[in-house]
This record gives structure tokens, C-alpha cells and sequence, in this order.
């Protein structure tokens, strides 16, 4: 800058857990490609706890489109005091936009999704993540590294991470020493999707806590919040006694924690599936074959990773057709011998590679 002070930008993704743990890298990315670059995040209050110790961040601030009007107006005047550089958009959502817009930053950036965007956005980028056959990490990067122009061949495309707090890390430690004593392996099971995918029958799920928790050094945990009620119920029917369930346990900045202390974790496409995968643990995910579904849109990013589909051919292009296709549920051709191989294929891959 001219008068001598770093670069600031703001960049925002307001929508689910797993979508903001898929941006992840943005910020590193950003403070790699430009040094000296003072980036602050916009999130949804309730996902403060996945970006509040990340070390590239200045600042992290909240919005939502359902805060009250002179709320969203202090946070107006608030950004223009600040006096951003640019923003960039990671998601468009157009009430933020016209926030944005009238906090005067100056630059904005982000995917040209919807006729406002091509208004209010004055670097956007055609992405059309819908239709894309891009993942949702790489259209993040793309965005991120327009504002640094670069060409997309030049990206480099670093896992998400987290960075946990000594208590955090303590808290894991903790639970293992409550319920995983002398055991060698925690396994967390999560069956619950929140309605971003279609649901894996729930005794499956059920047959795979038992399976895993009669392996030799084996702990499984249920995990879940209130929202997953109703299909933690049906997955408790016939659970081994050794599985416990954690439902509603933990708030997110602790479960963090806990989830830090497992080695294996089984899901759906989920905010926690990402968690777990950007801790580091093993991790499987259950994913339907639509594109706006699929693994090649959604799959977890971490060292030690897999993915389960159904062996259809998907006949959409874009939307599932739930109900209206002829291969609904097509997650019922998933089985129990398909996850639980894909879980013993990585503790292989762990082992040996402990070993070495």
C-alpha cells in the first residue's frame, strides 16, 4: 500500500461447518502468496470455534441475514471503520453483499452465482460450483487466488487444519482417560447427516459400531447433537453395551477437543466428517453419487482418508432426484463389509506407516 501499511482483507463464508472447514486454506494460502496481508474472517456465530486460534487470521467477526437491523447496521459501520482493501466473497449471499458494499470495501470478490452478484461483485469469477466437477476446496482456492493473481495451475491446495488450544487438547486427553482407558483405538460413529445428503440405513450403522467395538483395543462412540436425535434412537436399537453415546455432550469448541483424542471416525457428508479429517484421524465418509452430493464436490481432505459410494450410475447431472429416481435409496447398495473394509484398509495404511 502507498501509505505504507499491510494489505486488509476481509473473507467470508456464513453457511455450514463443512463448507467453512473446506475454506480453511484460503487463509493460508492467501498469507503465503502475499506475506505481508492482514486477513480477518466473517463467519456465523456459531462456527467461531473451527477459526478462532488459526494463526493467519487478524480478526474474526459474525454475521447472519436473520440479525436484527440495527445489528447488522453497527456491523456496517464497524467494517467501514476498518477499512477493508477488499473482500473476498467465498460464498455469495446477497444481503451480505449489499452490507459489504455499502461498508465501502472497495475490491470484492467472489463467484458470480446469481444476477445481483454480477452487480455488487466488481472482481467476481464464473464458477458455477452446481455444474462444476471441481471440488469445493479447489473453487475456494480459485477465488483466493485470483485476489493474489495467480493462474489456477500454479495452486497449491493445503489440507484444511486446525489449531486446538492447550485446553483443548487437554479435554481430549481427559476423555480418553474417563472412557477409552487402556484402549489403543477411539472410534467415533456419526450417522447423522443434517439433511445434506441422503441417510445410510441407521442398523447399518448400527452393525458397524458393534463390529468395531468387539475388535481386540477397539472403542466406539456414537456422536451427535439434537438435530441427530431421532436417528441416534433408531442406531441405539441393538447397540452393543461397550458403544456409548455421546449425543449432545459436547459444544463445539470442546467436542473439537474430544474428537482430537480418536483415531477413526464413520459418517456421512457432515461438518464433524470434515472435523475429523483436518484432525488427522482416520476417516470414512458415506457419500450418495449426485454431483451436488458426491465425494468429487464434497470429500473429506486429510492425510488419511476414504469414501463410500453406492455402485450406481448416478442418471442426474446436478440435483439427486430423491423419491423421483429409480435408483432411490441408492445408499441401501452401501453395506456394512463395504465401510468397514474402507476402515480397516486405513489402519493398515496407519500401521504401517507407524511402523516405518
Amino acid at each position: 500500500m502507498a501509505d505504507g501499511r499491510a494489505v486488509k482483507i476481509l473473507v467470508t463464508r456464513t453457511d455450514k461447518l463443512g463448507d467453512l472447514i473446506l475454506s480453511l486454506p484460503v487463509f493460508e494460502s492467501l498469507r503465503q502468496g502475499q506475506p505481508d496481508v492482514e486477513i480477518h474472517a466473517l463467519v456465523a456465530a456459531s462456527s467461531v470455534p473451527l477459526v478462532e486460534n488459526n494463526p493467519y487470521l487478524a480478526g474474526v467477526w459474525t454475521w447472519a441475514d436473520d440479525d436484527a437491523p440495527d445489528a447488522l447496521l453497527q456491523l456496517e459501520h464497524r467494517l467501514r471503520d476498518e477499512n477493508f482493501d477488499a473482500v473476498i466473497m467465498l460464498q455469495y449471499r446477497r444481503e451480505l453483499a449489499q452490507l459489504l458494499f455499502r461498508a465501502g470495501i472497495g475490491r470484492r470478490y467472489g463467484p458470480w452465482s446469481r444476477l445481483s452478484s454480477w452487480f455488487l461483485l466488481n472482481r467476481g469469477s464464473w464458477q458455477g460450483r452446481s455444474h462444476s466437477s471441481l471440488h469445493e476446496m479447489e473453487q475456494n482456492l480459485r477465488l483466493a487466488h485470483k485476489f493474489l493473481g495467480k493462474k489456477p495451475q500454479d495452486m497449491e491446495l493445503p489440507n484444511p487444519k486446525f489449531y486446538l488450544t492447550e485446553g483443548q487438547h487437554l479435554l481430549g486427553r481427559e476423555f480418553r482417560s474417563e472412557f477409552a482407558v487402556g484402549t489403543d483405538k477411539v472410534v467415533f460413529v456419526h450417522p447423522g447427516s443434517g439433511g445434506s445428503a441422503l441417510d445410510w440405513i441407521s442398523s447399518r450403522f448400527t452393525a458397524v459400531a458393534n463390529t468395531l467395538a468387539c475388535m481386540d483395543g477397539f472403542r466406539v462412540f456414537i456422536t451427535g447433537s439434537g438435530a441427530d436425535s431421532s436417528r441416534i434412537s433408531e442406531v441405539s436399537v441393538g447397540l452393543d453395551p461397550g458403544v456409548t453415546v455421546l449425543l449432545d455432550r459436547y459444544n463445539l469448541r470442546d467436542f473439537l477437543g474430544v474428537l482430537s483424542a480418536g483415531d477413526y471416525f464413520v459418517g456421512p457428508s457432515t461438518g464433524p466428517l470434515h472435523m475429523a479429517a483436518a484432525l488427522g484421524l482416520g476417516t470414512v465418509g458415506l457419500f450418495p453419487p449426485a454431483p451436488t452430493m458426491s465425494p468429487k464436490r464434497w470429500g473429506p481432505r486429510g492425510k488419511f482418508v476414504a469414501t463410500v459410494v453406492p455402485p450406481v450410475e448416478c442418471p442426474v447431472s446436478r440435483l439427486c432426484r430423491m423419491d423421483q429416481c429409480s435408483h432411490f435409496n441408492c445408499m441401501d447398495g452401501v453395506y456394512e463389509r463395504d465401510v468397514l473394509g474402507a476402515v480397516m484398509e486405513i489402519h493398515r495404511l496407519k500401521t504401517e506407516l507407524a511402523q516405518q
